[in-house]
This record gives C-alpha cells, structure tokens and sequence, in this order.
C-alpha cells in the first residue's frame, strides 16, 4: 500500500470513528495534532492569516471586544461523495430570542468573508470534514447551508475575554463545527458541553484545530472567559452553522 493509499485509508477511518461520535454521544471533538496534518502547511497558514483582518464587532453587548466576519456557502454533495461549494449572497445574521435571548431575536449585520477566503481550498475542506462526519447522523442529506464565523475575541489585564456571552445555549442550528484557528496571551476559555441526564463534558481548545462538531438541537453549550496572560490575548475560532436544504 502507498503511503498516500495509507494516509487516505486512515483519514476514512478517523471520519468513521468521529461520525459514529457525533451519532452516539452528540458531538466529537477531534484532535488538532490530527486534523492539521490533512492540510498543507503553507495553505492553513494562509488561511490563519486572514484573522489578522477582521472586523471590531459591534453589535455584541457586555463589554466584550470581538472582532468578525460572516459569510455563507451552499454545499452540495456529488456523486462521487464529494462537495461542491457555491457562495451565497451576504446578508444579516439573525438567531431567535428562544435561542439566544441576549440579542432578542435582532437580525445582526456582520462584515462579509472576503470571497478568496470563502473560496479558500483549505477551508472548503475543512467544512468538508464537518459535513462527513455530521452525514454520519444524516446519510441521506445532499444539501447543506453552511454559515461560516471568522470571530477573535481579545482580552486583556483587567477585562476577560467571553466568548459565549450568552452563556449556556444552542444556536438554533443542526450541527455546529468549532475549530480554534489559534490562541496566544491567555488562560481559560474551557468548552462544556450539557446532555439531559448526564454529567458535563469539559475541555480546552489549545492547539490549533482542536475542534468539536455538535448536534446542536440536541445538546447546550458554552466557553468559560479566557483571561490575558501578561498581555492581549487571543482566542481565534471559526464556527461552521451546518442546516440540511
């Protein structure tokens, strides 16, 4: 067997595994020290780079300081099991107030994804990897709306970072892919994930594509606020909304 027979062989094992996952427990998370090496190095750098050039958030409330971009893609999948990707129009970010009260149901306009970034062939395949492992769930589902979050929140000395600061919820999607595209400067910021009847589930996303994908109508969740480290800290993360067509 070649060695990129090989290496292809244990990408579809890793993609059974993490699906069969999301399928029993919910979500998966998934390991970065793994993931990273599906993509060339000098494409995820690339790819990294683009959160140097986000945007002040300003609709977000409590003294936070984030900074974002928002686009959206059509994801259609081939014969061949493969996805085609489409970009849609830019529009404004709505969730209900059942979902997310703090915003009370106010449609948010962010600035858009530059449209090579949407294009991007790393991140494509990035969102390619959720859509396998969420197929796992849904295996008749040919037709995705993706919603893409370029979203950095900063930190310093006397003010945390939160990046959830609705606390505990579910963002009214199907399934969620959270991916950290890079941490620097700080303490904390711990993922939970709550299941009826079942204890917490906790971690930290330190390395970069440490990600977790979650049935998002089934389960709640949250990130604990990252504390500055002696400087400005940074949590980069990029959230893939993932609804059946």
């Amino acid at each position: 067997m070649s060695a990129a027979t090989l290496a292809l062989t244990r990408r579809a094992q890793a993609l059974g595994k993490w699906g069969e996952a999301l399928a029993g427990d919910d979500f998966v998370a998934l390991p970065g020290s793994e993931l990273a090496g599906w993509f060339p190095p000098a494409g995820l750098a690339r790819l990294v780079a683009t959160w140097n050039h986000l945007i002040r958030d300003e609709t977000v409330v409590g003294g936070v300081v984030r900074e974002r971009r928002y686009g959206r893609l059509l994801a259609s999948r081939l014969p061949t099991g493969e996805w085609s990707f489409t970009a849609l129009a830019h529009q404004a970010f709505q969730q209900t107030a059942e979902h997310i009260p703090l915003y009370d149901g106010k449609a948010r306009m962010f600035s858009p994804i530059a449209q090579e970034t949407l294009a991007d062939p790393v991140l494509t395949a990035l969102i390619a990897t959720d859509l396998a492992i969420v197929c796992a769930v849904v295996p008749q589902a040919t037709r995705f709306e993706v919603g893409l979050h370029q979203m950095r929140v900063l930190a310093t000395p006397d003010a945390p970072g939160s990046p959830t600061p609705e606390g505990r919820h579910r963002d009214g999607h199907d399934f969620i892919g959270m991916h950290l595209m890079g941490r620097a400067n700080c303490a904390g910021g711990e993922s939970i994930i709550h299941r009826d009847g079942l204890p917490q589930t906790r971690m930290t996303l330190t390395e970069r594509l440490d990600s977790v994908v979650v049935s998002d109508t089934r389960i709640t969740h949250e990130v604990t606020p990252t504390v500055a480290d002696g400087a400005i800290g940074v949590r980069d993360m990029l959230l893939v909304d993932i609804n059946e067509r």
